[in-house]
């Protein structure tokens, strides 16, 4: 089960990638014909509804957290979640193929680090891990705490500009994301165990307008930030908010080992290196935060004179 789920946790990495890419085009040209500057308000995210682009984009999104959805089914949050940091490498793929900086030597050891990293903690998780119930009580102080952060980081971006303000809006993205796999891992053993329905319905509640919260906070991210950047830090964060509350709260690694905590904790710096070195390689090799910018056709060249005569 555990391998099955972290083939499905994969392709909902790719896709999630995807998504980030295709909306992040699509926030920027709204933005530019909006003139709103890095705020994206309520009037241009009603224009960003009509964009064919963003639509198809959320469309992907969804495909891939039912991917995610069902892999958290299948396996302990531990193990899930870490996987999601694959999508920083294929983010910068998608970008490369549509224009934007292409990965030299350091972007590809960057990118390997973040594989490696990954793969060798999910194997350790995988085979020292133990699935636990999520009980309601583990549930709702997990919402608290996570409540706390994403207020915090929220108000942290709002006194701050710049890519600075993107990484906060991302961190706050990904405290609510990390809360949302808990909970859908929840609601999936409720469903299967048969718990009460009034724990199920507040849990999908809670699923919800935490998805809804991130998926605003994400856009205003990719406002003033590249989508790399963005799902660096997203791809960072939300793992290690869903595996703090499996290890502090749910105690799915109540059985590891000293030397297999260590094992882990080295694969997960050498993902979280991977994951900061191709951030800083993307930045270096001049992406800036609108990558994709329209040709305005006001600024046209002046006609030459004709000479008489």
């Amino acid at each position: 089960m555990n391998i099955i789920g972290i083939a499905f946790a994969m392709a909902g990495a790719v896709f999630a990638a995807l998504a980030a890419h295709m909306q992040h085009r699509a926030v920027h040209t709204t933005l530019r014909a909006a003139d709103d500057g890095p705020t994206l308000r309520l009037r241009s995210f009603s224009r960003l509804l009509c964009q064919s682009g963003w639509l198809l984009g959320l469309l992907v999104m969804i495909v891939g957290g039912t991917l995610h959805a069902v892999a958290l089914g299948l396996a302990p949050v531990i193990v899930v979640q870490p996987v999601g940091v694959l999508a920083v490498g294929a983010t910068a793929l998608f970008a490369a193929r549509a224009g934007g900086p292409k990965l030299t030597g350091r972007g590809w050891l960057a990118v390997g680090a973040i594989a490696a990293g990954v793969a060798g903690f999910v194997a350790i998780a995988a085979n020292n891990t133990t699935p636990t119930e999520v009980s309601g009580s583990a549930g709702l102080q997990a919402g608290k705490l996570v409540a706390a952060g994403v207020v915090g980081m929220s108000l942290l971006a709002m006194m701050t500009k710049g890519r600075a303000r993107g990484l906060a809006f991302a961190t706050a993205a990904a405290t609510a994301y990390g809360l949302v796999s808990v909970l859908t891992r929840a609601v999936l053993q409720q469903a299967q165990h048969g718990g009460p329905l009034s724990t199920l319905i507040v849990s999908a509640i809670a699923i919800l307008l935490a998805l809804l919260l991130g998926a605003w906070l994400v856009q205003q991210a990719y406002a003033s930030a590249p989508p790399h950047t963005v799902m660096a830090c997203i791809t960072v964060v939300d793992p290690i908010v869903a595996v703090a509350i499996g290890v502090g709260l749910l105690g799915e690694a109540s059985s590891i080992s000293g030397w297999v905590a260590v094992s882990g904790l080295l694969c997960a710096l050498l993902a979280i290196g991977g994951v900061l070195a191709l951030a800083r390689f993307t930045d270096h090799h001049g992406e800036n935060v609108q990558p994709h910018s329209v040709p305005d056709s006001t600024k046209r060249p002046a006609p030459e004179l004709v000479r008489a005569g």
